[in-house]
């Protein structure tokens, strides 16, 4: 009898924590709906200030889905032209310098008169400068980004971010010089003299207001002295 008593105070005992957890269960289930019901009832405004609380708090990976949200669900708003900007710099700030390239240009090209046109053009073209190859591999990347930040120049002339673009184009050149340099102390060693003066001729030709150029002029009068008859 003590047996069957013990056995049906388990019984009643599992049942009941079993009714536990699944009322446990659905409220979670209830709330969580309720939850995501609410974010789906936000307005434009509402996900723009999320997303700006997130952003000044550096938590940029969810300011970009809030930003997402405002640009995709409300394309017509006026919180969208930020929103879209907003959404590639927080790309930016993460380091993901391909997407925030990608939400840059397209931001430019959306919205080619907006307050933040110079700053979309700048920032674009700094992440084409972080995306591009090592000097030592195929130049065309820097070229172009080189190019970029020539046309942001004359552009915007009148930015205060001119200054800045003007250190990274420098930067650009440097890199495109330092590859073909490097060629030219190549065939020095080699012992192919005239062919690493055509090297150091074509940096002053064609980049003539790089930093390498008092070691190039230096090493074109020594060697072309030694061609010299």
């Amino acid at each position: 009898m003590k047996n069957i008593k013990s056995i049906a105070f388990k019984e009643v005992k599992t049942i009941s924590f079993t009714c536990f957890l699944t009322s446990v269960f659905c409220l979670f289930c209830l709330l969580n709906c309720s939850r995501k019901g609410t974010e789906a009832e936000l307005g434009p405004e509402e996900e723009f200030k999320l997303g700006m609380e997130r952003y000044s708090q550096k938590d940029y990976d969810k300011s970009a889905d809030r930003f997402k949200r405002v640009v995709f669900r409300f394309p017509g708003s006026k919180w969208t032209e930020e929103a879209q900007y907003r959404l590639a710099r927080a790309h930016f700030f993460c380091k993901d310098y391909s997407a925030a390239k990608i939400e840059y240009d397209f931001f430019i090209n959306s919205y080619p008169r907006s307050r933040f046109t110079d700053d979309a053009a700048f920032e674009s073209a700094v992440c084409g400068f972080y995306e591009s190859m090592p000097y030592y591999l195929d130049p065309s990347s820097t070229k172009a980004t080189l190019q970029e930040f020539q046309v942001f120049i004359k552009r915007y002339a009148d930015s205060e971010l001119v200054d800045s673009a003007k250190v990274y184009a420098q930067k650009c050149v440097d890199k495109l010089v330092r590859k073909d340099l490097e060629t030219a102390k190549l065939y020095i060693k080699m012992g192919k003299y005239a062919s690493a003066i055509l090297y150091l001729k074509d940096i002053q030709n064609n980049y003539p207001d790089n930093s390498y150029r008092d070691e190039i002029a230096n090493l074109l009068t020594k060697y072309e002295n030694l061609i010299t008859p």
